[in-house]
């Protein structure tokens, strides 16, 4: 199997693993995957970003402990901001369930060109990470090339590839709660947790904040403790999720 860049690989702990997929993500790209700048992809890049205005939308306290329920058509996309201050565009979607497991696309957008990640994930009672079953895994590199993982590989890196998606086995029962404002707007009473996560030589410690009204994850900010970067949410929905596959 050839290497592939770690897109989407978060930290180990139950509840808190997305603000480290985030800051792993950034580390593990920029260490790690050596391609150069594209001017298109870098221009591309620069005008979304340039052209994101922020929402007038406030959502009030959450009134659970626990994120919505997965659905098909589920979306977030985070602006982040790496160590060395390059931007990104970071889109998780569901788009679609089979077989009582759910199709999971994320798409990283960077300086370098786009990257896209399919994964058919069992999450089970999704309270228990030891409960999650990855089915079948495709990736799409820079230049349009895809590589799927075969059934005898994926069963014997499960364990790996858990990691991946484990960040949706979320409880945020009993951590702390704080107001933030993102340019997809203002959340009230947010779930702060902090993590320190490790993967394949990385480490990192980072603050997240969570809110049950976002998708997936409930994602609403991350940012680096011991490292430089953010990642911020700057839009979500609930439906009308499509692949780029």
């Amino acid at each position: 199997m050839s290497r592939t860049c770690p897109e989407t690989l978060p930290s180990r702990r139950s509840g808190v693993r997305l603000r480290a997929v985030a800051v792993l993500v950034s580390l593990a790209i920029v260490a790690g995957c050596g391609a150069s700048i594209d001017p298109a992809a870098k221009a591309d890049l620069d005008g979304r970003i340039a052209a994101l205005r922020p929402s007038t939308s406030a959502l009030p306290a959450p009134t659970t402990f626990m994120p919505m329920p997965l659905a098909a058509g589920q979306w977030t996309q985070h602006k982040m901001l790496d160590d060395k201050g390059q931007p990104s565009l970071l889109t998780y979607k569901i788009l679609s369930e089979e077989a009582g497991a759910f199709w999971i696309e994320t798409v990283h957008e960077s300086y370098k060109g786009r990257t896209i990640q399919k994964m058919l994930v069992a999450f089970g009672n999704r309270t228990d990470p030891s409960q999650i079953e990855i089915r079948a895994i495709s990736m799409k590199d820079q230049k349009g090339r895809v590589n799927e993982v075969p059934p005898p590989v994926l069963s014997m890196m499960q364990s790996l590839y858990k990691n991946a998606v484990s960040m949706l086995v979320v409880n945020w029962q009993g951590q702390p709660q704080e107001s933030v404002l993102v340019p997809a707007g203002q959340f009230a009473a947010c779930f702060r947790t902090r993590t320190d996560a490790q993967w394949a030589g990385y480490r990192t410690v980072s603050d997240s904040w969570t809110h049950s009204a976002v998708p997936i994850s409930g994602l609403v900010k991350g940012q680096g403790v011991d490292k430089p970067f953010t990642m911020e949410l700057v839009a979500y929905g609930l439906s009308g999720a499509t692949s780029q596959f």
